[in-house]
């Protein structure tokens, strides 16, 4: 089983409905085709300054290997550890960036596969009832301690201690 971010993007419109229709599920688990194609998959994501960021890397790992003699193997170990880095923190830079645009994560789903998480989640949203309305804070204080301090539950001496 496979756990998926649930994002959906700012208000609109349209409502919530379509919020929800809108919703993007993003997996949390190792991408293979960051990992194996990097640079590529930076920018088909659309990720321009993390791929800015991983081109100076490249560039600068080159000048080092011509300037100081480094070996070629160390070439394709930086190569493995930023592919490794990628396919690890790729899906989330990909929900970084959408919450810099206004997105918001509503949901975390688990399920086998992308199909089943979208199918529960939509199933959550969708049936899901509004929310009760908060009671005030005075409502919430049974009647028989009203008019004395807060009971004290914990290792503090009395309720209003900090």
């Amino acid at each position: 089983m496979a756990f998926f971010q649930v994002l959906v993007p700012p208000p609109g419109p349209g409502g919530p409905r379509e919020e929800i229709e809108q919703a993007r599920l993003l997996p949390e688990r190792f991408s293979w085709p960051a990992f194996v194609f990097g640079g590529l998959w930076l920018l088909c994501k659309r990720l321009w300054l993390a791929f800015i960021l991983y081109a100076v890397v490249w560039a600068l790992l080159f000048w080092l290997q011509r300037q100081a003699g480094l070996p070629g193997g160390s070439l394709l170990l930086s190569q493995a550890a930023l592919g490794l880095f990628l396919g690890l923190e790729g899906h989330n830079l990909v929900a970084r960036k959408l919450a810099r645009k206004g997105w918001r994560l509503v949901d975390v789903v688990e399920a086998a596969d992308l199909s089943g998480a979208e199918r529960r989640y939509f199933e959550r949203a969708l049936l899901a009832a509004p929310a009760a309305p908060r009671q005030p804070e005075a409502q919430l204080v049974p009647s028989f301690l009203a008019g004395r301090p807060a009971p004290v539950i914990g290792l503090f001496p009395e309720a209003n201690g900090r």
